[in-house]
């Protein structure tokens, strides 16, 4: 078959390409009374950086020692033997590179242990401005941020004193302003980059993007959703109980761009979890569904699980995730799961539960050293090393089936207001709706499609009481009404781009409709007496708010005049 034969040969009177445009059509209304955020496929922000080379390798040529000893095998922060020791031969004994720096703020940072003597030890950026730091006996990791002239600066580290001696690990130089995770180097330096996770103002649009591949989404429409969670971002606050772990606060760069992502790190405990858990006011009744999401990243360890219990738990199991390709390790519950590659690393996962009992949630998040294949709630038992762990941030716990986009908290819960369903105005309506015949061809993604997601429609043509035309979702059935009657178009699979078609027809008094889904099987609607004057096309819903869509409308277009079989599955590609 082919589509060049087969397709209409009349051009849209209505054409609303959101994927590529990235505009509302003038004759469509939009309003959101809240932010709302989205990915716009090309900003992006400053991750993980260390400029300096062989970082912890203070032996290695990069660097120039003068009037100081330097050797290797020093037990390190971590407790391994990868650490050095400086020790000065004369006074003002230097360790150091030098780097073409721009006129902007930098920051270095290095792990310094005091040996012997009482003398100060300085950090430069510039080799001639010091600043002194007050070190001890324990490991400890200090930092100093400058704006240098631009041009060749000699960064590192200055004993004043003969004599004295001190180990070091892990030197690093950010060109930013304040310090963030070390990351170590060797032959090349470090810079990395993460898609941003931007906000919309108030009534804004939002076209989106696959934060990883680029790809232009669509309109983004979601119904209203409240993160039950307080103190998203904060997991140093009191309402997160830390479980065999400490929280670093700003210890790396989240999704948002902001430097709040957070390392969740276990502590020595032996043959047990290592996690923290949100025991705040999450009250949850049973026999309703909730999902609970976070995003993270790995840094020393490379498993998460998400878990969450009364008792004997609402969601009763949890499930392992891989912090490398986001794949599930373990799930004995057989949970509805989402795993949503973020960038650089970043990943969002959800779990989906239907709550066994009324109560507190209590949704937690823990390390795993390894797949826990052997564990039955998904929870990794291990010894802990005191200083290995995870990056976590961004967490919600929503009363929907599905995860919708982040809502950040603080100290109480908030909603985000419904993507109020675009409609057209009456006034252009006429302009370029057929009352006789039309086709109607939607392409969507949606998240929704579990035996107890609502029903959504993902477009309806209606007079603002009665629905005339409209494409529903339940589960995953797609159907297409002609009034009450309808018919089944197809099964969807979820966020993945769909393909519908709806054609009608209603002249010289014989009436029909039929349509399809992805190029498959068509399905006719028994005929019907059309009883209303259709007025508006309203995307992602129908009437005024009836069973709100969530999730991605890629592609609208409306073809003034009837299509044949053929013409139905040329336009979904088939």
């Amino acid at each position: 078959m082919s589509i060049n034969t087969n397709y209409p040969n009349v051009r849209p009177s209505l054409l609303l390409d959101f994927a590529n445009a990235q505009t509302l059509d003038p004759r469509v209304t939009f309003s959101r009374s809240t932010t709302a955020p989205y990915y716009d496929g090309k900003t992006s922000v400053l991750a993980e950086q260390n400029l300096l080379l062989q970082s912890n390798t203070f032996s290695n040529v990069a660097w120039v020692a003068t009037s100081a000893t330097i050797a290797s095998g020093v037990t390190d922060p971590a407790g391994g033997t990868t650490a050095f020791s400086m020790t000065a031969t004369a006074g003002n004994a230097t360790l150091y590179q030098t780097l073409t720096l721009t006129a902007t703020a930098y920051t270095e940072s290095i792990y310094i242990q005091r040996v012997t003597g009482t003398g100060t030890i300085n950090l430069t950026l510039d080799g001639s401005t010091l600043s002194p730091v007050t070190i001890t006996s324990s490991w400890a990791k200090y930092t100093y941020t400058a704006t240098p002239s631009a041009g060749s600066r000699t960064i590192g580290i200055q004993i004043v004193t003969s004599g004295d001696a001190i180990n070091i690990y892990g030197s690093q130089l950010e060109n930013r302003s304040s310090a963030t995770a070390t990351n170590i180097t060797t032959t090349t330096a470090i810079t990395n980059y993460i898609p941003q996770l931007l906000t919309a103002p108030i009534n804004a649009p939002r076209f989106d993007f696959n934060p990883t591949t680029g790809e232009s989404l669509g309109l983004l429409i979601e119904q209203s959703s409240t993160n039950l969670l307080t103190y998203s971002q904060l997991f140093s606050d009191s309402t997160w109980v830390k479980i065999r772990s400490s929280i670093t606060q700003t210890a790396g760069i989240a999704p948002d761009g902001t430097q709040t992502a957070q390392l969740l790190i276990e502590d020595t405990t032996v043959t047990n979890s290592h996690g923290c858990g949100n025991y705040g006011s999450q009250t949850i009744t049973s026999g309703q569904q909730y999902t609970w999401s976070v995003e993270a990243k790995a840094w020393t360890r490379n498993y998460i699980t998400l878990s969450g219990d009364i008792g004997n738990g609402w969601l009763g199991n949890g499930v392992q995730f891989s912090l490398i390709d986001g794949t599930v390790q373990k799930n004995s519950s057989a949970l509805v799961t989402t795993s949503t590659n973020l960038g650089n690393g970043w990943w969002r996962f959800s779990i989906t539960a239907t709550a066994s009992a009324s109560g507190n949630a209590k949704p937690g998040v823990y390390i795993g050293s390894v797949p826990a294949t052997g564990a039955s709630n998904g929870v990794d038992s291990y010894t802990g090393n005191g200083y290995s762990g995870i990056y976590i941030w961004g967490a919600q716990l929503e009363a929907l089936a599905f995860p919708t986009s982040y809502i950040a908290t603080t100290s109480a819960q908030v909603t985000r207001a419904s993507d109020v369903p675009p409609k057209t105005t009456s006034t252009n309506f006429t302009q370029w709706f057929n009352y006789q015949q039309g086709t109607i061809y939607c392409a969507f993604d949606t998240p929704t499609i579990s035996s107890s997601a609502p029903n959504m429609a993902i477009w309806g043509i209606d007079n603002g009481t009665t629905a005339q035309y409209y494409v529903n979702k339940s589960t995953a059935t797609i159907s297409g009404y002609e009034g009450t009657n309808n018919a089944s178009f197809g099964t969807i699979t979820a966020n993945t781009n769909q393909l519908s078609i709806y054609t009608y027809s209603n002249v010289a008094g014989s009436s029909s409709a039929s349509g399809l889904l992805n190029g498959g099987s068509i399905g006719t609607i028994t005929a019907t007496t059309q009883s209303i004057l259709p007025t508006q096309l309203t995307i992602g819903g129908y009437i005024t708010t009836s069973n709100q869509f969530t999730g991605h409308i890629k592609k609208l277009a409306f073809y003034p005049q009837a299509v044949t079989s053929a013409q139905l599955q040329a336009l979904t590609g088939s």
